[in-house]
């Protein structure tokens, strides 16, 4: 297996983890399905057992076009209906995707995507840091420098872009489910002191 395949697995295997203990928090559940959908795509690819390499292409664009906003829309309004409610989530997501998919496939808009994980990370990390919520930061300053390091094609140890993006994203949604968890208890914990 080669470090393109395990990186993916890792990051499927992390995205899927959180997704399925996140249910309490409908828009992270939904971007890391996604995200995790990718990647299961990715490590099918990298193995050679995807017949089709361009369908992992396709998802992946489709989540940076949409699973990546809709994780920012559930940082920076938590108590918004896309945030909480399964069904806004799932609008908002299918309207972002097509959206992706028209402007990159049918205009030949090919920066859309890094574009929407650019503007969708960096105001995620942004919003983190001014309420001082470091588990979100982290996430978010995770999943900026691997989108940098893939950009950029940077090498290190070994490592190549793409493994460098699988890493920092199964971090940085490694956090996010963490957060996620942590504000459930929070919760929980205040309705029985109530």
């Amino acid at each position: 297996m080669n470090s393109q395949a395990l990186f993916d697995g890792i990051l499927a295997l992390v995205a899927f983890s959180v997704a399925w203990q996140s249910a309490k928090a409908p828009a992270l559940r939904l971007a890391c399905a996604m995200l995790g959908a990718a990647a299961l795509l990715g490590t099918l690819r990298f193995s050679g057992l995807l017949p089709l390499p361009s369908l992992h292409q396709l998802i992946s664009m489709l989540g940076a076009a949409a699973a990546l906003p809709l994780l920012a829309v559930s940082v920076i309004w938590p108590e918004n209906a896309v945030a909480t409610q399964r069904r806004s989530a799932w609008i908002f997501a299918v309207v972002a995707a097509t959206l992706g998919m028209m402007i990159v496939v049918q205009l030949g808009f090919k920066l859309w995507a890094p574009a929407c994980t650019l503007l969708a990370v960096v105001s995620l990390l942004l919003v983190s840091l001014k309420r001082q919520d470091w588990l979100a930061a982290a996430g978010g300053a995770c999943l900026l420098a691997a989108s940098l390091a893939f950009v950029a094609k940077l090498q290190l140890v070994g490592l190549q872009g793409g493994d460098l993006l699988h890493i920092g994203m199964a971090a940085g949604l490694w956090l996010f489910g963490r957060r996620a968890q942590q504000a459930t208890a929070t919760a929980a914990r205040l309705s029985v002191s109530v």
